[in-house]
C-alpha cells in the first residue's frame, strides 16, 4: 500500500468536501431554500465526513507511524482547503453571478449593511476553518492509538 502525504490526502478530501458544499448550495438554490441562511449549518455534515474520511485514510496508509498530531494536521488541511475553495466560490457567486442574492443577504441579516462578497467569503473561510480544526481534534479522540495497546 503506497503512503500518501498529509497534504495529498488533505487536498483530495478538501476538494471533495468543497464539491459537496457547492452542490448542496446549488440544490438549495434549485429548490428555493437558499434564503434560509441557517441551512448552511448542514455543510457541517460534509465537513465532518471529509475530515473523518481523510483521517481514516491517512491512518490506514500509515498504520505503524500514525501520530496524533499528523491526524490533526490532515483534518485541518482538509478543512482549510475545502473552506478556502467554497469561500472563493461564494465570493465569486455573490459578486458576479448573482449580486441580487448578495443584496438580499444585506437586507435580511442583522449586520448585512457591512457585508460584501469578499467579507462573506472571509467569514465562511474563518467559520469553516475553525469548525474544522475543532472537528479534527474531536475526531482524533476516536482515531488515536490507545496507549493501553502499547503495553505488553
Amino acid at each position: 500500500m503506497q503512503k500518501q502525504s498529509i497534504e495529498g490526502i488533505g487536498i483530495k478530501y478538501g476538494i471533495l468536501s468543497a464539491i459537496a458544499y457547492i452542490l448542496f448550495f446549488f440544490l438549495m438554490q434549485l429548490v428555493g431554500l437558499a434564503h434560509f441562511y441557517w441551512l448552511r449549518a448542514l455543510n457541517y455534515i460534509f465537513l465532518f465526513a471529509g475530515i473523518f474520511l481523510a483521517i481514516r485514510e491517512y491512518k490506514a496508509k500509515h498504520v505503524s507511524t500514525f501520530a496524533y498530531m499528523n491526524g490533526i494536521g490532515v483534518g485541518i488541511m482538509t478543512s482549510v482547503i475545502s473552506t478556502a475553495i467554497f469561500a472563493v466560490f461564494i465570493a465569486f457567486y455573490l459578486g458576479i453571478i448573482d449580486p441580487e442574492f448578495m443584496q438580499q443577504i444585506q437586507r435580511d441579516e442583522m449586520f448585512g449593511q457591512y457585508l460584501n462578497p469578499y467579507i462573506a467569503g472571509a467569514l465562511i473561510f474563518l467559520e469553516g476553518s475553525m469548525s474544522g480544526a475543532f472537528t479534527a481534534y474531536v475526531l482524533m479522540q476516536y482515531f488515536k492509538r490507545s496507549h493501553a495497546d502499547d503495553t505488553v
